[in-house]
């Protein structure tokens, strides 16, 4: 069904998002303006929104629609535009589905030519399916002079591949990839070294990642780490002074909280919520 926009004025409207969020309506986002705040909420919550600021000091007003739902009440009653989107919607999936542009990006972009050449060797090119097989791909450009990273993703028909390039100059940094917080692992990325964790683990903060050492048989040899980690963690601290204070002070330690919740103990505000942080070593 979509989405749609509400401006809700009053005074403290600020503190719309949580009278929502205990009404039950999820709020998809919110932007403060100057005069209240632009809420963005599923259309089929639209008129419990209206219910419950009803019943309070604030005030809704400018409707906006977005996605889907815009377009519908667009084109309802002209049978023409209706017939045009349904053929637009029908070819979508298709091209998107298709690759309609290959984009080479990253330090090693120079290998573009090389890269759109090996592509076509696979049977990939505009208008063809994606690669199946993206990991012998990804291993022949590996082996390209001075490729540390490469990785493949086909997202709206553009195929992307992104090529990474080591300076031979630079030193590498020596050491295991280190957990620099307590979470569960979301992603891990390992071109050298061995991994002590896997997608999905957790992981103490300090803990080891990726250990700087080769596995050959019984034995280990040293190595060093090229590898690099997202982390899920959870927040969870208190705040002294006012409600705005203690939300600048968590977006100053933990950056943008996921399911952010906020509540007065005392003197002080309690805050919680999730956030994601990225660990890497010798791999930008």
């Amino acid at each position: 069904m979509g989405s749609c926009e509400i401006f809700v004025e009053g005074v403290g409207a600020a503190r719309i998002v949580e009278k929502l969020a205990q009404g039950g309506v999820p709020v998809r986002a919110a932007f403060a303006e100057k005069r209240g705040v632009l809420v963005r909420v599923d259309v089929k919550h639209r008129e419990k929104v209206f219910a419950i600021l009803r019943g309070s000091c604030y005030n809704g007003k400018k409707v906006r629609f977005l996605g889907a739902s815009r377009a519908l009440r667009r084109l309802k009653g002209r049978p023409g535009l209706i017939g045009a989107a349904l053929i637009f919607l029908l070819a979508v999936p298709f091209f998107q589905s298709r690759v309609l542009r290959i984009e080479v990006t990253g330090s090693g972009a120079y290998y573009e030519q090389e890269i759109v050449r090996l592509l076509a060797r696979e049977g990939t090119h505009v208008l063809s399916a994606p690669p199946a097989d993206r990991a012998r791909i990804t291993a022949e450009i590996l082996a390209f002079p001075r490729v540390s990273f490469c990785t493949l993703s086909h997202e709206g028909g553009v195929l992307t591949v992104q090529v990474e390039v080591s300076d031979e100059a630079a030193m590498l940094a020596g050491g295991c990839l280190i957990a620099p917080a307590a979470g569960v692992v979301q992603s891990l990325t390992v071109l050298a070294g061995t991994a002590r964790a896997a997608v999905g683990d957790f992981v103490e903060a300090g803990g080891v990642l990726v250990e700087n050492v080769a596995d050959a048989g019984e034995t280990s040899l040293p190595a060093t780490v090229i590898a690099a980690a997202s982390l899920r963690c959870t927040a969870d601290a208190q705040y002294a002074g006012s409600r705005e204070e203690a939300l600048a002070q968590a977006y100053l330690e933990y950056g943008p909280l996921e399911g952010m919740k906020i509540q007065k103990t005392g003197t002080a505000w309690h805050i919680t919520g999730e956030y994601t942080v990225r660990a890497a070593l010798n791999l930008g």
